[in-house]
């Protein structure tokens, strides 16, 4: 590859769309493909994934901040499940591959690091509120109680790759219980106290 084509990289942000190509250098769609090719080879780009066309500049960072080009992708991607309950505290469990709710409104790709799961407008419409925006890097992230009630709604104990003894049952908190009984009132769930009785659901 020419010193030119890695200079042209080098102009790129973190994050870019293969379209983006077209527009900045006045390439052909072809010609942006077989640099996008090369690039990937080289191990100097590397894709989000499916055909949200974005990719990462490698160039520039080796350790891109997937969370920043999925919501650039998908801007109502929001953390939920497992590692929603991780970042809280609520448990140790590390999933392979976080899971995303995206707004079923909008287009819904399947991507490489991430599961992304589809959820409709009235879903997003009541976890607004308990949805939490640490920082601009990363993605919102459902409360751990919303996310664990959503989790059981969808596929119990025994679908969920967690076990009742996975949870740390000390980091519930009073606001916690009290979450716990919005949500379950809104997935239908039974309202039994949480940290007691989850292994009855």
């Amino acid at each position: 590859m020419s010193t030119s084509a890695v200079s042209r990289l080098q102009l790129l942000p973190d994050f870019f769309r293969g379209a983006d190509l077209t527009i900045r250098f006045q390439w052909t769609s072809k010609t942006a493909s077989q640099y996008l090719y090369l690039w990937k080879k080289r191990g100097l780009v590397a894709a989000l994934g499916g055909h949200t066309d974005v990719y990462a500049n490698l160039l520039r960072n080796q350790n891109p901040q997937w969370e920043k080009a999925l919501r650039a992708s998908m801007p109502t991607s929001t953390v939920i499940g497992i590692e929603a309950l991780r970042r809280a505290g609520w448990t140790t469990q590390i999933p392979q591959r976080p899971v995303v709710a995206v707004n079923v409104s909008q287009s819904v790709f399947t991507v490489d690091s991430f599961e992304i799961v589809a959820r409709d407008a009235v879903w997003f419409e009541n976890v607004q509120y308990a949805v939490v925006h640490e920082n601009s890097s990363d993605l919102p992230v459902l409360r751990p109680a919303w996310s664990l009630a959503d989790m059981l709604r969808v596929r119990g104990w025994n679908g969920s790759g967690l076990d009742p003894d996975d949870i740390d049952w000390d980091q519930v908190n009073d606001d916690d219980e009290c979450e716990w009984t919005k949500a379950c009132r809104f997935f239908g769930l039974p309202t039994l106290k949480l940290g007691l009785h989850q292994q009855e659901l």
